[in-house]
This record gives structure tokens, C-alpha cells and sequence, in this order.
């Protein structure tokens, strides 16, 4: 088994100075183009870039594999290095094996682990460590004591230092499972498995970012009462599936799409719907 582990990692076409770099990208700028349409998807197709370049020779498999991860993507990032190491890992399988290694499978990966993820990310990292850490050198830093600036260097490198540590355990083992996986026939379902958990995430966030309160009457129902009571959060369930349509089966741009619902949302407020 060992053996094969070790084979496993030196057919990767990446160096460790290849990753690293990766990695550094990721840190550093994981989140500087962060925004509402795609959140962190522009940092983290920045961060893997240099490792896809060296992957894909040829340029069409390359842009397949850019645009990927130019999908909406959003996570708590010390932690996602969990993700971000195993997506390499499995580039690298879907260029030696494009046939066995469907594309959805990467973009379900990603979809399906970044919300437990982020929880717990945010619960060690910024609930916890962060949190306490902070509070701590503030406490010494009222005391006047020049330590407090130690404390906050030590937690800086300390989370570095986990996140890095995550990554290379992500890669790693991502490269030696996704192999093992592939060889017992259980890629379909993976794949299933992650599509659900993928879709059922995508519905929470849905369900929990997508509000619309209409607040005309029929009678004496209310029209948002009379709608939950077919199904609860049945109106942005209407909306998220209408957006849908319009981008994928109507190819509307998100601009064009943004600037309906506001105007929908001027119209309804205006005529008292909203």
C-alpha cells in the first residue's frame, strides 16, 4: 500500500514549488475579488491557475478547466484549503483520465463541501481562535504591553501555518483517494452522492438568501400566506427556478437579470404588491 502511495505522488506533473504557489495565491488573494454574483470564484481561479497551466497543454482543455472554477464558489478559506487541495488533485486525474473524470464532478465537489466547510471554519477558526486570540492581546494591549503585538503575530503565523498544513493533507490524500476510488468503480457514486449534497446546499442557500414578502391581499388572505401554505418559500423558490431559466435555457446575462428584479421590486413596491 505504501508503495503505491509513493508511486501515486511522483506521477504528479506538479512540484512542490508549483503548489506553494497555489497556495500562496490562495492565501494572500483568496478574497480580494470577492462579490456578490460569484463570491470567491475569481480569487480561488486566480489561486489554481498556475497549477491547470501546467496540467492542460492544450488550450481549449485549459479554458474548460478555468471557467470551472470561475463558478460561484464560497467558503471559509483556511479551512477550504481542505477543497482547494483535493481540486488539484483531481485536475490532475481528469488530464491523465478525461474520459473516467466528468467535469461535473470537480464543480459538485467544490458546490457540496463548501458549506460544512465554511461551518466549521467559522467556528474554529474566526468563532474560536480567532475570537480568543484577539480578545486576548486586546486585554494586554490595554495593560499598555508591547506583547499584545506578539500575540497577534503568533495567531497571524499560527493560522498560517494550519491552513498550509490543510492544504498539503488535502492534496495528498486527494491524490490517492480519487485514484483508489476510480479503480473500485465508485466514481458514479461519488459523483451521485455530490450532486445531491450539492444541490441540497445550493437549496439552503436559496432558501435562506432569496426573500420575497409580497404583502397584497385577496380577500382576507394574504397572498405570501397563501403561497407558504402550498409550500413553504414557494415564491423564492419560483424566483430562484425563473432565474434559472433565464440564464441557462434563455441565456440572459446576470447584469440583465439583476436589473429585472430590481425593477420588478420597484414596480411591486410601487403598486403595493411588495
Amino acid at each position: 500500500m505504501k508503495k503505491e502511495k509513493t508511486e501515486e505522488i511522483r506521477k504528479s506533473v506538479l512540484s512542490k514549488k508549483d503548489l506553494n504557489k497555489c497556495y500562496r495565491r490562495l492565501s494572500l488573494w483568496g478574497e480580494t475579488s470577492l462579490n456578490f454574483e460569484r463570491m470567491q470564484a475569481v480569487g480561488w481561479c486566480n489561486a489554481i491557475a498556475p497549477a491547470l497551466k501546467k496540467i492542460y497543454t492544450k488550450k481549449e482543455d485549459l479554458a474548460a478547466a478555468l471557467q470551472r472554477h470561475l463558478q460561484f464558489f464560497n467558503t471559509e478559506l483556511m479551512f477550504g484549503n481542505l477543497i482547494f487541495g483535493p481540486s488539484i488533485a483531481l485536475e490532475e486525474e481528469k488530464a491523465e483520465n478525461p474520459d473516467k473524470v466528468p467535469a461535473d464532478l470537480i464543480t459538485s465537489f467544490k458546490t457540496g463541501t463548501m458549506g460544512p466547510v465554511a461551518a466549521i471554519g467559522d467556528t474554529i477558526h474566526w468563532g474560536t481562535a480567532w475570537t480568543l486570540g484577539t480578545a486576548f492581546a486586546g486585554a494586554l494591549a490595554a495593560k499598555g504591553a508591547v506583547s499584545a503585538v506578539a500575540v497577534l503575530l503568533g495567531l497571524v503565523v499560527g493560522c498560517e501555518i494550519v491552513a498550509y498544513m490543510l492544504f498539503c493533507l488535502g492534496y495528498r490524500t486527494g491524490r490517492i483517494s480519487f485514484a483508489q476510488i476510480m479503480k473500485s468503480g465508485l466514481l458514479n457514486e461519488m459523483l451521485d452522492g455530490a450532486n445531491i449534497l450539492g444541490m441540497f446546499m445550493m437549496g439552503v442557500l436559496s432558501a435562506s438568501l432569496v426573500t420575497a414578502t409580497p404583502v397584497l391581499k385577496i380577500g382576507k388572505f394574504v397572498l405570501k400566506d397563501m403561497l407558504d401554505g402550498i409550500i413553504p418559500g414557494f415564491l423564492p423558490l419560483l424566483i430562484v427556478f425563473g432565474v434559472y431559466i433565464l440564464i441557462r435555457k434563455k441565456q440572459v446575462s446576470t447584469a440583465k437579470i439583476v436589473l429585472l428584479l430590481i425593477g420588478i421590486g420597484i414596480l411591486g413596491s410601487a403598486a403595493g404588491v411588495f
